[in-house]
């Protein structure tokens, strides 16, 4: 067995590996930058699985924002109803990192609030694994 077969069948294992178990291995990632506006917000959404981890990094230049995760029916009720239940909150946030583990499967939102009256730049970065 040359040394290039042996390369090749632990790159295979490793991915294998990767199929196999979702934990230690990032399922997808993404970073941006961009101007939230005055009193909106954005909201990521993300498909996930028990004990699956959104770790993610934001920063605001301008001003602060309110970060929430949130399952599919509380961003629906955020959305809709204004009395809704969240599984993480951040209040006032400049710099924050967070990482945040799925307690069930499902769909879940990090949703980033500006309640200023003023356009806020963020840079938000995440990585689900």
């Amino acid at each position: 067995m040359n040394k290039r077969s042996i390369v090749f069948g632990v790159l295979i294992s490793f991915l294998l590996f990767c199929t196999m178990i979702s934990s230690g291995c990032v399922a997808y990632s993404d970073e941006e930058s961009f101007v939230l506006d005055a009193e909106t917000y954005v909201s990521y959404e993300f498909d996930m699985f028990e004990g699956e981890i959104i770790d993610a990094s934001i920063d605001t230049y301008q001003g602060p924002v309110d970060v929430y995760i949130l399952d599919g029916e509380n961003l629906y009720r955020y959305e809709n109803m204004g009395s809704f239940m969240y599984d993480g909150y951040y209040e006032n946030v400049l710099s924050k990192n967070i990482e945040f583990t799925a307690p069930y499967d499902g769909y879940w939102y990090l949703v980033l609030v500006n309640e200023e009256n003023y356009d806020i730049l963020l840079d938000v970065s995440y990585e689900v694994y």
